[in-house]
């Protein structure tokens, strides 16, 4: 007898009474062997997988937990194959009859046809998107921007009731993406909290936070030891199946293997979507998973198609939330925050109190001028919710509860961090200084991003490292890193070639174009397209400083607003000091040719939707060169509208103003004709 056949024989069935196993405890409740068996066939299994290496396969049960990730390890990323979008959110039954009305008039229905949807619980977890190639999973990733997602395929594999490969008999798609999400039940995250007392994992507060955060780790033996599960909702791309309704996508879903979320409804009419986000609502705590609304899908894939989708969300799918956790506490003290951009806001700190799960000790208050309208003051009670769910907010100020020696709050007139004098501009109080130190992390991040100096390796993760350590002391550090070498490989993730990688990006940064610099620094309303063209008129960095507004306001799309906030931050001494270092440390802006008149001189254009034969930065430094103008917004002002797919509201309303609008196809006819 051939020893390898009968191990190999061995192998799967023992892998097949795992799976069974596994299946019967994690999604039916139940299980008909005994632990003690359980880990006998498992530690079985792991043996004759060491003895015959050949044997062992991607979807064994042994392969669920890996090794951790090494040190100085991140994430990958890698494409959806479809777009892995978001669902628009509304708040109100107006909007969902609204949103049916829109579906009615996009597919040409009578206004009392009955539309079929299909309706399931909004979970309140982290997406997931599954490829599984054959029946087999090969890959998983987060949503990430919708386009993308970083590969957590170890970690996801560690989920118990996640088919590592589909059940049934097949044939499978060839390729298949899963969508779901990933949950943690209420009663898993109660087990995991009181797990805390007795180790040192740290510290769960909420099942949604914690969930995301373990998903993240870098070992997926500690992801394995949490509660999570894995709920399908969809597909998106699929090839080798074929579907109907989203009816029949859950239907197979489960048969593969899948739990789907429960409960589900197929309904005839909003005033069914309507009746089942109530009923929900209702229930929503006696269900086993956090919910925070319902989404409601046209349940015929083919109308699906028709109603097609938007840039971001499509339009036949909808997430009718549920009413915000609303919770009563009183305000300790109100204090003052400072954001990327130097905008001084106030900020209520409260006496600590439960809402939706989460301990809240702070709600934003906006701006100084509506806490003034609002008057809220230090020792009020007030009602607070977290708006969506997740950002607390007060709501409602109880003055008949008010300390009778409660005075309004007033707005402070120096930056609570650095005591730089604010700036006053309408309702906003801002602080100029380029060296802030609570908006050091925010400028840096930006300053390093791709449409700026472009520095990569130096995201929000290393900057907040950098700075939690005291080597990122003001913007002009992230040039001297050089001499910090040695502290920075002492910091967790920063490897030898990770730093010498950093280090080698931030040389070649030292030579920005000027448009680029004036982005990166972060000067008040000059985004990129506004820094092009102050670079394209000025020319170089020291005639703009000289600048007045006359000179300023001559620039076309250049208004008083922008203008005003070019003079004062030059005028700035803070800031000039740190140009100065800027300049000590190598930091030389390029000038800038004046622009030569173009074939395309004096049209302005707008991109929407997904072009295949070049990205949109391509498609508009093409346009540019040759002497266009670009706009992220449709106006009267834009002479073109490129329409890619998917193209959204920019190319509706590009149709209502009679631009002149160029599919792909014609977009590189013009290109290949100049």
């Amino acid at each position: 007898m051939d020893h390898a056949r009968t191990a190999a024989e061995r192998i799967a069935e023992l892998s097949a009474s795992i799976r069974r196993a596994d299946d019967q405890y994690y999604n039916r409740g139940h299980s008909d062997v005994t632990d003690a068996e359980y880990d006998q066939w498992f530690a079985e299994l792991r043996r004759l997988e060491a003895e015959h290496p050949e044997l062992l396969g991607a979807d064994s049960p042994t392969q669920r937990v890996g090794a951790p990730l090494p040190k100085g390890g991140s994430f990958a990323t890698a494409a959806h194959l479809a777009p892995m979008g978001s669902i628009e959110s509304l708040m109100a039954a107006d909007e969902v009859r609204d949103f049916d009305e829109r579906v009615h008039r996009l597919l040409d229905l009578p206004a009392d046809a009955a539309v079929d949807w299909s309706c399931e619980p909004k979970l309140d977890g982290t997406s997931a998107n599954l490829l599984y190639e054959d029946g087999v999973l090969v890959r998983g990733l987060s949503r990430g921007d919708g386009e993308q997602g970083e590969d957590l395929t170890r970690n996801l594999r560690t989920i118990r009731n996640l088919p590592l490969r589909l059940h049934g008999p097949g044939p499978f798609p060839t390729r298949i993406e899963v969508r779901g999400e990933v949950i943690m039940s209420r009663e898993g995250f109660l087990r995991l909290q009181e797990h805390e007392e007795t180790s040192s994992e740290g510290t769960f507060r909420n099942a949604r936070n914690t969930t995301a955060g373990t998903l993240k780790l870098l070992d997926p033996r500690v992801v394995a030891r949490r509660p999570l599960d894995f709920l399908a909702f969809g597909v998106g791309f699929c090839e080798g199946a074929d579907f109907t309704t989203h009816q029949e996508i859950r239907d197979r879903l489960a048969a593969w293997g899948f739990v789907v979320a429960e409960p589900a409804r197929r309904v005839q009419g909003i005033d069914g979507v309507l009746a089942f986000h109530d009923e929900l609502e209702a229930r929503r705590d006696a269900l086993p998973y956090e919910l925070d609304g319902i989404v409601a899908k046209v349940d015929q894939l083919e109308l699906q198609q028709k109603l097609g989708r938007t840039a971001r969300t499509p339009r036949w799918a909808l997430a009718y939330k549920f009413a915000p956790r609303l919770g009563k506490t009183r305000v300790a003290k109100i204090g003052a925050q400072v954001g990327r951009t130097g905008a001084v806001t106030p900020v209520a700190h409260l006496e600590p109190v439960e809402l939706a799960g989460v301990t809240v000790r702070n709600a934003s208050l906006h701006n100084w001028a509506l806490l003034a309208e609002r008057d809220i003051r230090e020792g009020d009670l007030v009602e607070i919710q977290r708006a969506g769910d997740v950002i607390p907010e007060i709501v409602r100020v109880f003055e008949d509860e008010r300390p009778k020696d409660s005075q309004p709050a007033s707005p402070p007139s120096e930056c609570p961090a650095c005591g730089s004098p604010l700036h006053h501009e309408g309702k906003f109080l801002y602080c100029l200084a380029l060296d802030c130190k609570d908006q050091l992390r925010g400028r840096v991040v930006h300053l390093a991003s791709r449409r700026a100096f472009d520095i990569e390796g130096l995201g929000p993760k290393q900057v907040e490292q950098l700075a939690a350590a005291g080597i990122l002391r003001t913007v002009e550090d992230v040039f001297a890193l050089a001499d910090e070498r040695d502290r920075m490989l002492e910091l967790e993730r920063f490897g030898e070639r990770s730093v010498q990688n950093l280090l080698d990006n931030i040389e070649r940064s030292k030579r920005p174009t000027l448009a680029r610099f004036l982005n990166g620094i972060g000067i008040r309303h000059v985004g990129e397209q506004t820094a092009k063209d102050l670079a394209a008129h000025f020319g170089s960095l020291e005639r703009l400083q000289q600048a007045d507004l006359p000179a300023l306001t001559a620039v076309d799309g250049v208004g008083d607003e922008v203008a005003s906030a070019v003079v004062d931050f030059f005028a700035a001494p803070q800031n000039q000091a740190t140009l100065a270092a800027l300049a000590k440390a190598g930091v030389e802006p390029q000038q800038s040719e004046p622009t030569a008149a173009g074939p395309l001189d004096g049209r302005v254009f707008v991109f929407t939707g997904g072009l295949q034969t070049m990205s949109r930065d391509d498609a508009k430094a093409k346009v540019e060169a040759l002497g266009a103008r670009t706009a992220g917004s449709v106006s009267k002002k834009v002479t073109d509208v490129v329409a890619g797919e998917a193209a959204g509201s920019k190319l509706d309303k590009a149709r209502t103003l009679g631009l002149r609008i160029l599919d792909e196809a014609a977009f590189q006819a013009l290109l290949d004709a100049l």
